[in-house]
Order: C-alpha cells, then structure tokens, then sequence
C-alpha cells in the first residue's frame, strides 16, 4: 500500500520537529551543567576565602596573646643617653634598689599590672621587703616556677615607652634553694626585648651552666654556651647581661663569662627572669 504524498510530508515535519526538540533540550541540559559548573567554582572560592578568613582571624588571635610593651611609636636610644625612669617620673633613676618604698609592700604583680609606671610584672609578683638592715626586692613565682619582670623607660614627654639599643643590664640576686617547678632553674636576664617572642636573654643555671641564647618568633637559638660554678647558695651575686652593637657579654660576679655577636635585634628593653626561685631576693637592678 503506497503512502499519499501528504502522509509523507506530515511525517518528515514531524521528524524535524523531534530533532529541534532534541537539539533544544540538549541546549539546556547544557547550559544547566555550565551554571552548575560555575556555582560549583563559586562554592568552592567561597570555601577558600572562608578558610582564608579563619586563617588571618587565628593568626590575629594569636598574635594578639603575645606581651610586649611597645604598643606605638616611641623614642629609639641608647640606655645611656636615655636613663631609666618612669612616666612623668624620675624614679627609679637608672636603679631600682627597693629602697624607696615603705615596707613591706607590693612593687608589682601580674595581676595588678599598672601599679608601677617603670616596670611591669609579667608573671609572679615582686614585692620589697625588709632584710635585716635593708630593703630588698623578694620574688614570688607563678603556679609553673616562672617569674619575669621587665623594664619600662620614658623619655618624660612620649606616653610610650621608649626602645634602648646599647644598654648595661644588672643585677644582684641571693638564694637559699630552688622552690616549686620550673625550667633550667635558676637566674636570667633579657636585653633588647621587643616581646615575649623576640629577644635575647643570659643565663646563670643553678646547675652551672651560662648561656646567651636569642628568641625569634618563639624559638630559642643558643649563641653561646659554657659550664662555670654554679651560684652558691646563702650568698649575694651579680648578673650582668650587654647589648652594645652587635656584642652581647655576660658576666657573672664582675668577670665576663661569654660573648657573642647577633644583629637580629637593635632595640627592646630590658628585664629579669628566675625560674623555681620562689623566695629569692634581688636588689640594685641598674640599667644604663
């Protein structure tokens, strides 16, 4: 049976018409996949500056825990030129002997921190007392050993303090014992610290081991290291710790020990630290 010529003509419309049907569709189908891509690629750089932005919100949280004294600009000088005092003070007038308090009483603590304009307790507490005939500065450590006490100069007219370069950094301690916990017990002190991270600090272990030691974004390098007499006990010393230049010397009851050279940091101030030495005294912290 022959198909008439319009029965074949309806059937090859159809037919065109099924194919641009097709074809449309798969246009679309296309085109959905092209926006799914591009909200895949939009999800995913969401994802990343999402991470990004956690990133820099850690990194600032970190950050901001870490102590330092400088909060702005400030004078930048030598400890010679520029002598220890406090703000809108002439105290302690390059040395800090204790001897200008009524006793006994709070020098300062880590929790009362703006007691002193001169100095900031970082950890523990220092209080002056009476021994015997004198006053004198006795320690009080934290729950892990730990005591820091740092230096805060003021040129007088700057509400910052100012940062020393070349600076002599003394002082005397007397002990009967270690007390409590803590790291390589014994006597140190910081020049040209910048922050809790970034400084340099000599040691005088009570195992009798000196070290010149640089901290840098949190990590210690040792930069020199010996083995003299360890500190006697029921006896005063002196610890001396420079920065001039370059040069870095430790001395210890007036005679150099060690040396070493670093320029990582030409500025900071200057500080204590004593591990496990609850009860100890100090006295005449000089810098000049």
């Amino acid at each position: 049976m022959k198909r008439s010529n319009n029965t074949v003509a309806g059937a090859m419309l159809l037919a065109v018409s099924l194919i641009a049907c097709a074809t449309d569709g798969g246009d679309d189908m296309a085109e959905q996949d092209e926006t799914a891509d591009e909200m895949d690629e939009t999800g995913h750089e969401m994802d990343e500056m999402g991470d990004e932005a956690v990133s820099e919100s850690a990194s600032a949280l970190a950050g901001s825990t870490v102590y330092t004294p400088f909060t702005g600009t400030s004078t930048t000088g030598s400890a010679a030129t520029y002598g220890w005092k406090g703000f809108n003070t002439t105290y302690p007038a390059t040395s800090e002997d204790f001897r200008g308090y009524a006793l006994p009483l709070t020098v300062e603590c880590s929790s009362s921190k703006s007691t002193r304009s001169h100095l900031d307790v970082t950890a523990g507490c220092l209080t002056a007392v009476p021994v015997g005939s004198y006053s004198r500065g006795k320690i009080t450590s934290t729950s892990d050993g730990a005591f820091r006490v740092v230096a805060l100069p003021f040129t007088g007219a700057e509400t910052k303090p100012l940062k020393w370069t070349d600076v002599h950094n003394q002082f005397r301690f007397y002990y009967t014992g270690t007390s409590g916990p803590g790291v390589d017990p014994g006597f140190k002190a910081f020049v040209r610290y910048r922050s809790e991270n970034d400084l340099y600090v000599a040691s005088w272990r009570v195992d009798g081991v000196v070290q010149i030691k640089k901290k840098q974004g949190g990590t210690y390098t040792t930069l020199a290291q010996a083995t003299k007499s360890k500190p006697s006990t029921g006896a005063w010393h002196t610890l001396r710790f420079d920065a001039i230049g370059t040069h870095l010397d430790l001395y210890l009851d007036g005679a150099k020990v060690l040396s070493a050279t670093d320029s990582t940091f030409s500025w900071g101030t200057a500080g204590i630290r004593t591990d496990a030495m609850t009860g100890a005294y100090l006295d005449e912290w000089t810098v000049k």
